[in-house]
C-alpha cells in the first residue's frame, strides 16, 4: 500500500467513527433522523457548489463529464442508501444497524469480483476474516442480534454503497476522485432535500442560521470523510478502502467511551484489537 493511500484511509475511517458520534448527539438533542438528513444535504450544497467551481480548473477530467454514472453515483451513494439507512435504524437495534451497515465491505468485494474482476488476494480474505470477527465483538459485545425487520434495510443500504464504490472506481478512469466526491455530495444532497420534502413535509427543512454546530460538524466531516474515502478507493482500490472503513466501529466505540460515557467491556477491546490486527495485516501483506 502507498503512504497516501494509508494515511488518506485511516483519517477518513477515523472520521466516520467520530461522525456516528455527531449523529448519536443530534439526536439526542431531539433532531429526527427525517431532519438531519434534510438540515446535514441543505448544509452541503453550498460547499459542493464552492468545491466543483474551485476542481473544475485545477483537477483531470474528461469532457463531457460521464453524467449518468455521477448521477447513479450521487442519488444511490448519498441519497437513497442514506435514505433507506436511516428508516432501517428506526425500526430495529442500534446494536443491530451498526454491525449490519459494515457488511458493505462484503457487497464491495462481491461487486469488485464480478464487475472489476478484482481477485481477492489471500491475505485479503485472512484480514477480512479477522476484522469481521473483531467487527462483530466490538459492535454486540458478543451477544447474538435480536432480528428486526429494519435490519432488512440496513442491509439493502449497504449494499448499494458497495454498488456505488464500485461504480466510483470505474468512473476515476475518467474524472478525478475530488470531483467525483464533490458531484456525488452535491447531486444526493439535492434528492434527498427534494425526497424528504415531499414525503415528509417542508418543515422538515430547517433555515441554515438555525441548524445547531452539532449537525455543521456533521456536514464537514462527512464531507471531509468522503473526499478521503474515495482518494483511498482512487489509490488502492474499493475492496481494501473498504476493509480500512471498519476502522471506523473501533473509533467510535473508543469515542463513545471517551464522549459520552458509554461503557466497552472486555469483549468490546478484544474485537477492537482484532480489527487492528486484520489492518495490520492487510497493510503488511500488500507492502
Amino acid at each position: 500500500m502507498k503512504t497516501e493511500g494509508i494515511a488518506v484511509l485511516s483519517i477518513s475511517s477515523a472520521l466516520y467513527g467520530f461522525s456516528i458520534i455527531l449523529v448519536k448527539m443530534a439526536l439526542n438533542q431531539g433532531y429526527s433522523s427525517y431532519s438531519l438528513m434534510s438540515s446535514r444535504s441543505l448544509l452541503s450544497i453550498p460547499f459542493m457548489i464552492f468545491a466543483i467551481l474551485f476542481l473544475k480548473d485545477k483537477v483531470e477530467y474528461t469532457k463531457p463529464l460521464p453524467m449518468r454514472d455521477l448521477a447513479l453515483i450521487g442519488i444511490i451513494g448519498s441519497g437513497t442508501a442514506m435514505m433507506t439507512l436511516y428508516i432501517g435504524q428506526a425500526y430495529t437495534l442500534a446494536i443491530n444497524a451498526g454491525f449490519i451497515f459494515r457488511f458493505v465491505f462484503i457487497f464491495t468485494a462481491l461487486f469488485s469480483h464480478f464487475i472489476l474482476k478484482d481477485k481477492i488476494q489471500r491475505s485479503q480474505y485472512l484480514s477480512m476474516g479477522i476484522m469481521f470477527v473483531g467487527m462483530y465483538l466490538i459492535s454486540t459485545d458478543g451477544k447474538a442480534l435480536n432480528p428486526q425487520w429494519g435490519d432488512v434495510l440496513v442491509l439493502l443500504a449497504s449494499m448499494q454503497v458497495g454498488f456505488t464504490n464500485v461504480l466510483a472506481k470505474i468512473t476515476m478512469k475518467k474524472v478525478n476522485s475530488y470531483m467525483i466526491s464533490a458531484i456525488r455530495i452535491l447531486i444526493g444532497s439535492i434528492f434527498i432535500i427534494l425526497i424528504v420534502s415531499i414525503l415528509f413535509g417542508f418543515e422538515t427543512l430547517s433555515p441554515i442560521t438555525s441548524i445547531p454546530y452539532t449537525i455543521l460538524a456533521l456536514a464537514l466531516l462527512e464531507i471531509i470523510f468522503i473526499f478521503l474515502y474515495y482518494r483511498g478507493i482512487e489509490l488502492e482500490g474499493p475492496l481494501t478502502a473498504t476493509l480500512f472503513f471498519l476502522m471506523g466501529a473501533l473509533v467510535s466505540a473508543v469515542l463513545s467511551y471517551v464522549i459520552l460515557g458509554e461503557s466497552l467491556s472486555i469483549i468490546g477491546w478484544a474485537g477492537g484489537t482484532l480489527i487492528l490486527a486484520g489492518a495490520y495485516i492487510l497493510i503488511k501483506k500488500s507492502n
